[in-house]
C-alpha cells in the first residue's frame, strides 16, 4: 500500500515533467530508494542517466531527452544555445541535437547532449515547460557563436516581433561582451541595425523580402501612408517614400480569400489615389533575391525620371 500510494504522487509529479523525476525528488514524495529499485525491477521505471528516472511508457519526446540530460547534469546547468532556441520557439530552430550549457564538463553525458562549459548567472536563466534553459537574451547572445548571422536575424526578428524590449537585449549583450567573442557581437549589430530600420518585420516572409531588399536607399519598414491632408491611408510593409512606391508582402496567410482580397483591392486603391504604386512578391520570388532586388530598382528608377517629369511640367514658367 505505502509504495502504491506513493506511486500515485510521484507519476503525477512526472506527468508535469514529460515523464521524468529524479532519485532525490521521488525521496522528496517519499519513495525510498529500495522503492525506486522494486519499480525499476517491476518495469515501471527506467534510469537513463545516474538519479534521473523515466516513467516507461510515458511518450518519448525531444523535450523528455533534454530534461533527462539537464537533470543527469551538475547544478546549474541549463538547455543552451539551438536547444533554448528551440524550447522557446525561435524562427528558424526545432527539436534537433541536445545542448547544453554545463558548469563542468560530464563525462556520462557523452554521445547524449553537446556541452558547452560556461557560468551562468540566475538571471540568465529561466524554466519552460519544467526544462531549465537560457532566457531569450542570453540565447540570442550565444546563437552568433554557433550559427551564421542569417539565421540569427530570422530568430531575433521573431522574438522582436513578439515585443521583447531591445533595450534589455542589449544591456545583456554588453554585460556578456568580451573582446573577439562572436555571439555577443552578432547580436549587438544586430541591435545597432534595428535601430536604424526602427520596426520589427512583421512574418517570417517579410523578413525574407526584407534580405532582398537590403541596401535601397530610402528604403523604410512598416511605413505609414498619409495623404496630402495628413490623413492615414495606410501602413505597407516596405517603402520607398521618395518615389513613393510600396512594397508588400503577399502571402496566403495573410492574402486569401475573398475578405483579404478586397481588403487588399481597398487598400491599394487608396494608395492609388495618393499617387503611390505597389508591388506585390510572395515566398516563389524570395527564391531569387537578385531578381526582386533588380525588378524594385526598375520601378524606383522609372518612377523617380516620372515624377521629375512632372515636376518639370507643372513648375512655373519663365518665358
Amino acid at each position: 500500500m505505502f509504495a502504491s500510494t506513493h506511486w500515485g504522487a510521484v507519476g503525477e509529479f512526472a506527468a508535469s515533467r514529460h515523464g521524468v523525476v529524479s532519485r532525490k525528488q521521488a525521496a522528496g514524495l517519499g519513495a525510498t530508494g529500495k522503492v525506486v529499485a522494486r519499480w525499476k525491477a517491476s518495469g515501471h521505471l527506467c534510469e537513463p542517466l545516474p538519479g534521473v528516472l523515466v516513467i516507461v511508457g510515458s511518450t518519448p519526446t525531444w523535450e523528455q531527452r533534454l530534461l533527462v540530460a539537464v537533470s543527469g547534469s551538475p547544478v546549474d546547468t541549463a538547455g543552451g544555445f539551438r536547444s533554448a532556441g528551440a524550447l522557446q520557439r525561435f524562427d528558424g530552430y526545432s527539436a534537433g541535437p541536445i545542448e547544453l550549457i554545463v558548469p563542468s564538463w560530464r563525462r556520462s553525458l557523452v554521445g547524449i547532449a553537446q556541452q558547452h562549459r560556461a557560468t551562468l548567472e540566475a538571471r540568465d536563466v529561466v524554466v519552460v515547460g519544467a526544462i531549465p534553459c537560457t532566457g531569450i537574451a542570453r540565447t540570442l547572445a550565444d546563437l552568433g557563436s554557433v550559427d551564421p548571422i542569417e539565421q540569427v536575424r530570422v530568430a531575433f526578428e521573431s522574438v522582436w516581433r513578439k515585443g521583447v524590449s531591445l533595450r534589455w537585449l542589449r544591456e545583456t549583450a554588453e554585460r556578456l561582451h568580451r573582446p573577439g567573442q562572436r555571439g555577443t557581437g552578432v547580436l549587438l549589430r544586430l541591435l545597432d541595425e534595428a535601430e536604424d530600420v526602427k520596426r520589427a518585420t512583421e512574418s517570417a516572409l517579410e523578413l525574407r523580402i526584407d534580405r532582398c531588399l537590403r541596401g535601397i536607399p530610402g528604403l523604410a519598414r512598416q511605413h505609414e501612408v498619409l495623404d496630402d491632408s495628413g490623413q492615414f491611408v495606410a501602413r505597407v510593409d516596405f517603402a520607398v517614400p521618395r518615389v513613393k512606391l510600396a512594397i508588400e508582402a503577399h502571402s496566403r496567410q495573410f492574402h486569401f480569400g475573398p475578405g483579404a482580397v478586397g481588403d487588399d483591392e481597398f487598400r491599394e486603391q487608396a494608395l492609388t489615389r495618393s499617387g503611390w504604386q505597389v508591388l506585390y512578391f510572395g515566398e516563389r520570388h524570395t527564391r531569387s533575391p537578385q531578381g526582386v532586388r533588380e525588378v524594385v530598382l526598375a520601378v524606383i528608377e522609372r518612377r523617380q525620371a516620372d515624377l521629375t517629369a512632372n515636376l518639370r511640367l507643372c513648375g512655373p514658367s519663365w518665358a
